[in-house]
């Protein structure tokens, strides 16, 4: 069985319609070939799937490669040919083209390696640096508790606070991080956490040698945004 051509099965994966009725009649009886288009398909969507991405140039090297494969595929090798008359392709159209597999081949590798590199670049998560660590002290309400706070800092400059606490889970109300002035005249609240732990932004353009107190709160369920004079724990940040 003469089975259908690599190019051909590479470009109806890429959603060319160069089927004729012989290549349609034999793909429905042939499992080898279906197969080989079910996964030339599946490549070229995985490709087309990281064209959102913002994609890297690749290396000049890269595209010599390539030229270098399809040259060598068609460049004479300086053999005598065999005297004997050479088959007829089955297809007229498809003679001349033996390079196109080569050419498809690289072309599909370089577009999944590059799209693969890009999705991976938009999806791994940014890099951080600890810039301030608290460790936070109980208040006489709480002797128990105890906790800290890590600032980080990510390679675009948000930076946002960790903290965590050793503190019965069972309290009333709900638990609130707040950023308080070195004099405790001033304070910015981050936010709420849920259990013993949370992560939480900082705003932009707080300056952290003047907010320099992390504290945590028991806040009641009233409606009053304000802190409830409640503080579970403490700890001044320091780099």
């Amino acid at each position: 069985m003469q089975h259908i051509d690599p190019d051909v099965l590479a470009l109806l994966a890429l959603g060319e319609g160069v089927a004729d009725d012989a290549d349609r009649a034999h793909l429905a009886g042939c499992p080898a070939c279906t197969a080989e288009l079910t996964k030339l398909s599946r490549a070229a969507q995985v490709g087309r799937s990281t064209l959102d991405a913002e994609l890297l140039t690749p290396a000049p090297r890269v595209w010599e490669r390539i030229a270098e494969e399809v040259a060598a595929t068609t460049a004479p090798s300086g053999v005598a040919s065999d005297a004997r008359t050479p088959p007829v392709p089955r297809i007229g159209r498809r003679a001349g083209r033996g390079w196109a597999p080569f050419a498809i081949a690289a072309a599909v590798v370089g577009l999944l390696a590059v799209g693969g590199l890009a999705a991976w670049q938009t999806l791994r998560p940014a890099a951080s640096v600890v810039v301030a660590s608290a460790t936070l002290d109980a208040f006489p309400a709480w002797p128990d508790a105890t906790g800290k706070a890590v600032v980080e800092e990510s390679a675009d400059g948000a930076r946002f606070v960790r903290v965590t606490l050793d503190v019965p889970e069972d309290r009333e109300g709900y638990t609130e991080v707040w950023l308080i002035s070195s004099d405790a005249t001033r304070l910015i609240s981050l936010g709420t956490v849920e259990g013993n732990s949370g992560t939480l932004p900082i705003p932009a353009g707080v300056d952290l040698s003047v907010y320099d107190l992390v504290d945590v709160s028991a806040e009641p369920l009233d409606g009053d945004p304000s802190h409830s004079g409640d503080s579970i724990v403490r700890g001044q940040l320091s780099a």
